[in-house]
C-alpha cells in the first residue's frame, strides 16, 4: 500500500508542476479548437508510420505520452516519430526520431517523451487550479527552434472572456543557444523563474 500512495504523490507532484503547461495548452485548445490531447498523426502528417499507432499520444506540443494498456507489463514498444530528436522525460536520455524503442514501464513510471526543440513551463509541486498558475522554473529541451505561449489569468474567474488574462511568448533561438520572452509577465525580479536548458 506504501509503494501505492508513493506513486499516487509523485504523479500528483508532476500533475501540479505542470499545470502552466496544461493550462497554456487548454488557452490554445480554446483559440483553436484543436485538442491538446491528439493522436500523432495531427502533429506528425509526414510520417506514415503514426498513423497506425492507437495507444500514443501528444499531450500539447511538447510531451508523447505512451501508457502501459496490458495488465502486467513492465515495458512496451514505443515509437518516436521521425523529424526531431525526443528527450526520456525521467532519465533527459536523447534519442532520434523514426525508430521504436523498447522502455522499462514498471508500474510508476509511465513512459514520457519530451520532443527536442521544446519549452515547458513549470509550477511549484503543490498548487491549486483555482488560482494564477505561479512560474517556478522553465525547462528548455534544445535540438530545434521553439516558441511557447505561456497564458495566464486569476485562475477562479470567467475575467479571460472580457482580456483579463496575459500571455507571454517564450522562445528558444537553437543557433545561438538563446532564452527570451516577451510580453506579457515581467521576468525580472527576485521572483522570476529559473531557466534550465538540457545539457548544461
Amino acid at each position: 500500500m506504501a509503494g501505492f500512495h508513493s506513486r499516487e504523490a509523485k504523479y500528483l507532484k508532476l500533475r501540479y508542476r505542470l499545470l502552466p503547461y496544461t493550462y497554456s495548452a487548454a488557452y490554445r485548445s480554446y483559440q483553436t479548437g484543436a485538442p491538446y490531447m491528439r493522436a500523432l498523426f495531427m502533429d506528425f502528417p509526414d510520417d506514415p508510420k503514426v498513423a497506425d499507432i492507437p495507444d500514443e499520444y501528444m499531450y500539447g506540443p511538447a510531451f508523447l505520452v505512451a501508457p502501459v494498456t496490458e495488465q502486467g507489463a513492465t515495458q512496451r514498444t514505443v515509437y518516436l516519430p521521425a523529424g526531431c530528436d525526443w528527450y526520456n522525460y525521467w532519465t533527459n536520455q536523447r534519442l532520434h526520431g523514426g525508430q521504436t524503442i523498447e522502455v522499462d514501464a514498471p508500474i510508476d513510471i509511465l513512459p514520457l517523451f519530451v520532443k527536442a526543440g521544446s519549452i515547458v513551463p513549470l509550477g511549484p509541486d503543490e498548487a491549486g487550479a483555482q488560482q494564477t498558475q505561479k512560474i517556478v522554473s522553465v525547462h528548455v529541451y534544445p535540438g530545434a527552434n521553439a516558441q511557447f505561449t505561456l497564458f495566464q489569468d486569476d485562475g477562479s474567474s470567467y475575467g479571460y472572456e472580457r482580456g483579463k488574462y496575459s500571455t507571454t511568448t517564450l522562445t528558444w533561438d537553437e543557433a545561438a543557444h538563446r532564452f527570451g520572452h516577451e510580453g506579457g509577465r515581467a521576468w525580472d525580479g527576485p521572483d522570476k523563474p529559473a531557466v534550465s536548458v538540457l545539457g548544461e
